[in-house]
């Protein structure tokens, strides 16, 4: 059975899958599309058969996925060349992973420090810039990959790094949750400012709520988020993004689906 939202996708770690299959089963028995955290920690979950499982199991049931690339511990900015390059070879190596699954968009966290004061944030761009040319360099035809807001004080490091990097294929994935908690959207009111910043480059969205106090990854309308207010502005892109929730829970996903079937698809697609 295919999916219900062709554009639409569930966040589903890795090390999920590796620790508890059942996972996996969830999304094939009721037809969720996955984004694939390339995340695992350690050498236990790259086996080639178990990856080659997955993807089969995933294409038997028609569903497509997204990947998100890693980012515990990589600092592609870095100021440190050891984690720099450390950072860019993971990333790359996760470039060759995605391959396999054939994802419909990669998101990846450019992790700016946005507290560095001038000569250093510039450096620390520079890095990163080099960095990405690098990552895509690596693969030039990849599906398009969407930097992701995470600590980012203002939208405009990100949007600058994708002018600079000029290339079609490389856009920005708008996480809200991230906004609303880390850059102080709750505090500041400010989610138009981000939005038209971000919205010549958006292709995919992150949806989760949370308070504004921590990333608590609620479900849709249980935090502080004005999704009467968000809505009808992503309805404004004229190309519509693929979108994908990010529940850390059953219940939370349930929640959330719903209300993205009934207030939030109706609007976009």
């Amino acid at each position: 059975m295919k999916p219900e939202f062709e554009n639409c996708f569930v966040n589903l770690p890795l090390r999920y899958i590796y620790n508890s299959p059942e996972y996996l089963d969830f999304f094939i028995d009721n037809s969720i599309q996955p984004e694939l955290g390339l995340d695992c920690l350690g050498d236990e979950c790259l086996s080639m058969d178990w990856l080659l499982d997955i993807k089969g199991k995933l294409e038997e049931a028609q569903l497509k996925c997204t990947a998100h690339l890693p980012f515990l511990d990589l600092k592609p900015s870095s100021l440190n060349p050891a984690i720099r390059n450390a950072s860019i070879d993971t990333l790359c190596a996760a470039f060759e992973l995605a391959k396999l699954f054939s994802p419909q968009r990669m998101v990846m966290h450019p992790s700016l420090t946005s507290w560095l004061e001038e000569p250093l944030f510039e450096r620390s761009y520079a890095n990163c810039l080099e960095g990405l040319r690098r990552l895509s360099n690596s693969w030039p035809d990849h599906p398009p990959l969407c930097l992701e807001n995470t600590y980012e004080y203002d939208p405009e490091s990100i949007v600058r790094l994708v002018e600079d990097l000029g290339r079609e294929n490389i856009g920005i994935c708008f996480d809200l949750g991230h906004w609303h908690s880390f850059s102080k959207g709750s505090e500041h009111d400010d989610f138009d400012l981000w939005f038209d910043a971000f919205a010549p480059y958006i292709k995919h969205l992150h949806l989760h709520d949370n308070n504004g106090r921590k990333d608590e990854h609620l479900a849709l309308g249980q935090g502080g988020i004005n999704w009467d207010h968000v809505i009808p502005r992503v309805a404004e892109l004229i190309h519509a993004p693929t979108i994908t929730l990010e529940p850390h829970n059953r219940d939370d996903f349930d929640v959330s689906y719903e209300y993205f079937k009934t207030k939030i698809a109706p609007n976009i697609f």
